[in-house]
């Protein structure tokens, strides 16, 4: 019911797989722009953020699946 109540204009987000390649190129190149002094700490400080993130995902991970299996017995 939960999910139904959100309506059409409810969108699903992707899982982590599909962008986390791209997060992490992009978070890299913009580390290379800082001063060279400067990167080492912000390669610290991104990796522990990427590690939250990554261990975040796991819970939503699940909420997600459970909303994909809800919605293909429903078109079903």
């Amino acid at each position: 019911m939960d999910l139904l109540n959100h309506c059409l204009q409810y969108s699903m987000e992707r899982s982590l797989k599909t962008y986390w390649t791209n997060l992490l190129v992009e978070t890299e190149r913009a580390i290379k722009l800082l001063d060279t002094k400067l990167q080492n700490s912000y390669h610290i400080m991104a990796a522990n953020k990427m590690k939250q993130i990554f261990n975040a995902d796991n819970d939503h991970n699940t909420i997600q699946k459970r909303q994909l299996y809800i919605i293909k017995k429903l078109n079903h």
